[in-house]
């Protein structure tokens, strides 16, 4: 009889798990483990809300929560709970720092951590000799593009064979494409719904922070608006993950829209099970970070949903965006001037908007559905158990 692994995630305590004001982290986590449940016998950790009792079942997945107050109290709490599970192994989510003080309580577990972004391996976050310790003390270090894993080596210096690339996917259920014939008439009735009927619409979603870009569209707009006078701009999103507090950066973008008001829609929150909706009803989405975007989910569920992607050409992002196939690779160098010139051509060419989406879609469904990215992690966690 098949014993399936005993896997203990550790989210960083941040935002809740299940909610709809996740961060990615959750979110990615949350349908990987949901693919797994009947392989592996999952126990997550997170922060407790209001909403979310201390702890429950979803399906065969048991979560345990923590008020939030500080890191270190919620670890203290966590470790506390994770000593009476005998875990096989223990998962930590974009959190280096968590890794030692868990392996000083567990010296016999497997640890994974798995790593998200570069954010939290910054030295704004951790000087390199606590990181390079950090790192020693994990079995195995899963990260998200190839991109991310070749800065990790070149920081740290961290044997390859210790890091495991899975790329991530997209809830195919959820995110569908628009190019079917229901899907193309309920576009328009949704278009007619927002008043929006006519217009040409090009997309961001994401948090409206500098290093995300938005920005940069929007001194594209003119000349965009002066080829194509019927575009409207939707940007989705907030400074903050599910709060309207806004910063220095927000009130920017404001005023950088002030001239062209009309052309431009900001919608502050949108839950993530909504989100496929606007995708759907977008010509374009635009994803112009100007920081190292390690792999970007907004690719790939936009793709899904038969919408190409124009996006800058660094971080993970080639290796989800296929230049001119699926859609556009743009230099930050020249990103503004670039983005203008793909949004137009595209825009003024609805044929070669349907065909790089129905491109993108393929892109998708051969290589990134949490299937696929949930069975990656599967062989994984069977071989770190088999080596106990």
């Amino acid at each position: 009889m098949k014993i399936n692994p005993k896997v203990a995630i550790i989210t960083p305590g941040s935002f809740p798990i299940p909610s709809s004001r996740s961060s990615s982290v959750e979110t990615v986590l949350q349908m990987q483990t949901k693919v797994l449940q009947n392989e592996v016998e999952f126990t997550i950790f997170g922060k407790k809300t209001k909403e979310l009792p201390s702890t429950e079942n979803i399906g065969n997945i048991s979560y345990v929560r923590f008020i939030y107050r500080n890191w270190t109290r919620y670890l203290t709490m966590v470790i506390s709970a994770l000593s009476k599970l005998n875990p096989d192994i223990i998962q930590i989510e974009n959190r280096p720092k968590y890794i030692p003080i868990i392996r000083n309580k567990f010296q016999k577990a497997q640890i994974l951590l798995s790593l998200h972004s570069t954010m939290f391996i910054s030295s704004s976050h951790i000087e390199k000799e606590e990181l390079l310790s950090c790192l020693h003390h994990a079995d195995k270090i899963i990260v998200n593009s190839h991109f991310l894993k070749n800065y990790l080596v070149n920081l740290t210096d961290c044997e390859e064979a210790k890091i495991m690339v899975n790329h991530l996917g997209v809830d195919t259920n959820q995110f569908q494409s628009k190019w079917s014939p229901n899907r193309i008439s309920n576009k328009e009735i949704l278009l007619k719904q927002l008043n929006l009927d006519g217009k040409k619409i090009i997309l961001f979603v994401g948090r409206l922070r500098k290093i995300k870009g938005v920005h940069k569209i929007l001194q594209a707009m003119p000349s965009i608006i002066q080829a194509v006078p019927d575009t409207l701009l939707i940007i989705a999103g907030s400074a903050f993950y599910g709060s309207d507090r806004k910063t220095k950066y927000v009130d920017n973008l404001y005023r950088l829209a002030k001239d062209f008001s009309e052309n431009v829609m900001f919608i502050s929150f949108i839950p993530h099970a909504d989100i496929h909706v606007w995708f759907k009803a977008s010509d374009i989405v635009l994803v112009p970070s100007i920081g190292h975007e390690a792999f970007g989910l907004v690719n790939v569920e936009a793709m899904a949903c038969g919408v190409p992607v124009i996006a800058t050409n660094i971080g993970g992002m080639p290796e989800v965006i296929e230049h001119g196939k699926t859609g556009y690779l743009i230099n930050t160098q020249n990103l503004e001037a670039e983005l203008s010139t793909c949004v137009i051509q595209l825009l003024n060419n609805p044929k070669r908007i349907k065909k790089l989406g129905l491109n993108s879609l393929d892109r998708v469904l051969e290589n990134f559905t949490w299937e696929k990215s949930a069975n990656r992690i599967l062989r994984l966690y069977n071989k770190m158990v088999s080596k106990k």
